[in-house]
């Protein structure tokens, strides 16, 4: 004879066998002797009693109403309320029909809805606040770009960035266990305060000058002094006929006392004028999303000299092709800066 061990599963025909009993209002008593015999398996009475219990639990929860949305007009709704808030949640949006219509929609219906409708869910990303001055700058600038078929050909685009200690990158990946004396996965630890180092770089479609590492604020004569030890010598060496110099913005780098230097080392026309708040329109900026994605996943740096090693090395490493791929990135940010009337893009 079969017995039902307590904590495991009641097969399903039995448990339609002692609802049926149920129905025909057989005491428990009754229902575990004819499971006995005629089914040749002994079942305690708490089993019966669970068996009841969770039948009257799921027959008492109340069921959400799924009524089908009336046509386009709920739909219209739908594409309206996301229109002027695209945040807005499935649960979000359920509760406002409820609200408005007395409907009780399910949130997976509204999800399927909201697909149908073409609408898709992604993660947010931010980007530098653009004033409507600059948005104008930054059309007017890739419009004259574009309409002159510009190649870069001679530009050398150079900015600054932070480097900070870091050992982890963004994601990681972990190995799930049924063995639940095995490690849990946890958060990895942070620094409050991470040491940084500034980097000084330029890239051409002729390759890359001398990078500068430093500490401390960089203020307009240490911006000069990198330029003379950084910028010049590669400058002599690889555009003896002449080149064009990008920058940003910066204070130290429009300064009057930069703009003394650029006209003592007879270089100052070479001085590109560029959009503020731009930093999608220099292809240096993928340089250095590429050198701290380096750092945290293949580097791992725990020292000062390893961090310092490592961006020494990357750099090294970074040839006139990899230049070439940066810069022909911008060939696809200024069509979109046009299309976006000077406004962000996505890169």
């Amino acid at each position: 004879m079969a017995s039902h061990r307590q904590g495991q599963a009641l097969p399903m025909v039995f448990r339609r066998k002692i609802l049926q009993y149920r129905a025909s209002n057989m005491p428990v008593t009754e229902i575990m002797s004819t499971l006995k015999k005629e089914h040749n398996v002994s079942i305690s009475r708490k089993t019966v009693y669970n068996t009841f219990r969770k039948t009257q639990q799921k027959s008492s929860k109340p069921k959400a109403e799924s009524p089908k949305l009336s046509g386009t007009l709920h739909k219209k709704v739908i594409d309206f309320w996301m229109t002027k808030n695209p945040e807005l949640t499935s649960s979000m949006i359920s509760r406002r029909f409820f609200q408005c219509f007395g409907m009780q929609v399910s949130a997976s219906h509204i999800r399927r809805i909201r697909q149908q409708m073409g609408w898709r869910c992604k993660q947010t990303s931010y980007c530098q606040l653009i004033s409507q001055k600059n948005k104008k700058e930054r059309l007017k600038w890739c419009l004259d770009a574009y309409s002159k078929k510009e190649d870069f050909r001679n530009v050398i685009f150079t900015d600054e960035s932070t480097v900070e200690l870091r050992a982890n990158g963004n994601v990681h990946f972990y190995k799930s266990s049924d063995d639940r004396f095995d490690k849990v996965p946890t958060k990895r630890p942070k620094p409050k305060h991470a040491y940084k180092v500034n980097v000084w770089g330029g890239i051409s479609y002729e390759g890359r000058c001398s990078i500068c590492i430093f500490t401390g604020i960089m203020d307009s004569k240490i911006y000069q002094q990198i330029l003379e030890n950084n910028l010049v010598p590669f400058v002599n060496e690889v555009f003896p006929d002449g080149f064009r110099l990008y920058q940003d913005n910066d204070s130290k780098h429009v300064s009057k006392s930069t703009q003394e230097w650029f006209e003592q080392k007879g270089i100052r026309d070479s001085v590109m004028k560029t959009p503020a708040s731009s930093p999608d329109l220099n292809p240096i900026e993928n340089v250095w999303a590429s050198l701290k994605h380096h750092l945290s996943t293949q580097v791992k740096p725990r020292t000062v000299d390893e961090l310092v090693d490592g961006i020494r090395k990357f750099w090294e490493n970074l040839t006139a092709d990899d230049c070439h791929r940066y810069i022909n990135h911008i060939h696809k940010v200024i069509p979109e800066v046009i299309i976006n009337d000077g406004a962000a893009t996505r890169f």
